[in-house]
């Protein structure tokens, strides 16, 4: 095949594959048992980080009782586990944590909200999220069988890839620094302890990650997070008392949220949302790829994406938010600098024990705020160079600088909209629209596709 790259481009691989040949360990290799347990055990962190505080807030907006949050939690992450490991194995096979999907958050927290409005109760709302759930992720499966995977991924575009990710960053953004804070719906003002918590967790893994090396250097976060943990239980913004439980082991129920119920508005509004994440998993995937020097094939797509649809129809069957494959494992990849599927298998494996063996889930689960926020921004710190990447792929003419722009700058001003600005519109815009990301990545999908190149 004619070699037709241009100069950027070759210069563009050069870079990935020297990323790739930094890594401690690839994907295959073997390592020695207790490391596979600290690299497995630092993946948890993540999980956990990433997995516990959205069903929580969920759950409390959608009227769940203390025991039936708990119960949510434990679903979350057996299921976290579980879809991990089938992505890591015959999925897209790359190191890459499912969890809770932020959009499904706003999804379901602005359908909570309007609730009221459309005449309906809590009650029946959920019940009715747990079949649109199932039937949404069936479409995404459906699609994957009929061989459309690959011609949906072909829109998501460098300009796409890079808009999203930077969007995501910028909504997640507000969480973290008020994680940082100390800020909550019981505190609104600035708790100095959780602030100084915080700093001491961020800079402990930014000195371990660029001043040392090796094996330290791999668990930096490792590090962090249990010096920042000490010193939240010492500063007395932490406790252990959520340690206690009725009970040591508990499976996961199916249709813990009561017998399905359908709503056609519900159900629309969930296969768009499903399709609007599908972004997402074409993103995380590529961008893992891209740090381990090679490429996706059509096979590892469809594969991916046919989990994915049936990871949100297990989030409907054993009701919890839907999910999506983090774009934050890149940034953790590039920061250890460990990229072994046996490690994060392993980690997929304590998971399921979290969500199964109740206090050692619950002991993972009172991590502190700011200690889990301080990890995360360092993640979405190198998120961030990724998605400055993804434009460093393309020539930025104006009409680039045009889509980018304003694609960016509606998704930012949408984000600082409140929920009352949509009441006038249909169920389904009022469930999608207030959404900063989706409302950015509706633009930039719209320009890209409707402006000729020529301009």
């Amino acid at each position: 095949m004619k070699n037709n790259l241009g100069d950027e481009e070759k210069l563009l691989i050069s870079d990935e594959v020297k990323e790739a040949e930094m890594m401690l360990y690839g994907l295959d290799d073997t390592l020695p048992i207790q490391k596979n347990i600290v690299y497995g055990f630092q993946h948890v962190i993540y999980f956990v980080v990433s997995a516990v505080v959205m069903p929580v807030v969920v759950g409390a907006l959608l009227g769940l009782s203390h025991h039936e949050i708990a119960s949510m939690l434990q679903r979350t992450f057996v299921l976290c586990g579980i879809i991990s490991i089938l992505q890591a194995k015959f999925g897209h096979t790359y190191p890459i944590i499912d969890g809770p999907a932020g959009l499904w958050t706003g999804v379901i927290t602005l359908m909570a909200g309007l609730t009221p409005t459309l005449g309906k109760d809590l009650s029946v709302l959920i019940t009715d999220l747990e079949s649109g759930m199932i039937i949404a992720g069936a479409v995404v499966m459906i699609l994957m069988i009929l061989g459309l995977i690959p011609y949906i991924s072909k829109l998501f575009t460098p300009v796409i890839n890079g808009v999203l990710i930077i969007l995501m960053v910028l909504q997640i953004s507000p969480s973290i620094i008020k994680g940082m804070l100390g800020i909550t719906e019981q505190n609104k003002v600035i708790d100095i302890r959780c602030t100084a918590v915080f700093f001491v967790t961020v800079i402990l893994i930014l000195v371990i990650s660029l001043f040392t090396k090796g094996f330290l250097q791999s668990i930096s976060t490792l590090v962090g997070v249990i010096v920042g943990w000490i010193m939240a239980l010492l500063l007395g913004i932490a406790n252990l008392t959520s340690l206690t439980s009725e009970g040591f082991v508990s499976l996961p129920q199916a249709f813990a949220w009561g017998k399905p119920t359908f709503d056609v508005g519900i159900t629309i509004t969930c296969i768009i949302a499903s399709l609007v994440i599908l972004s997402m998993t074409f993103t995380s995937v590529n961008s893992m790829a891209e740090v381990l020097g090679e490429s996706v094939s059509n096979k590892q797509m469809s594969h991916a994406i046919f989990i994915h649809g049936l990871s949100a129809s297990f989030a409907g069957a054993f009701p919890t938010i839907a999910f999506m494959p983090y774009l934050s494992s890149t940034g953790i990849t590039a920061m250890t600098r460990v990229a072994a599927r046996r490690p994060f298998v392993l980690s997929g494996v304590m998971m399921i024990a979290l969500g199964i063996v109740t206090p050692i889930g619950m002991l993972f689960a009172s991590i502190p705020s700011p200690v889990g926020c301080g990890a995360l921004i360092m993640v979405f710190a190198l998120i961030t160079g990724q998605g400055l990447k993804e434009f460093q792929k393309i020539k930025i003419t104006n009409r680039e600088s045009f889509i980018i722009g304003i694609s960016v700058l509606i998704g930012i001003g949408a984000m600082f909209l409140p929920n009352t600005a949509f009441q006038g519109l249909p169920s389904v815009a009022r469930s999608i629209l207030p959404n900063g990301m989706v409302d950015g990545i509706i633009i930039a999908f719209l320009m890209e596709n409707l402006l000729s190149k020529k301009f």
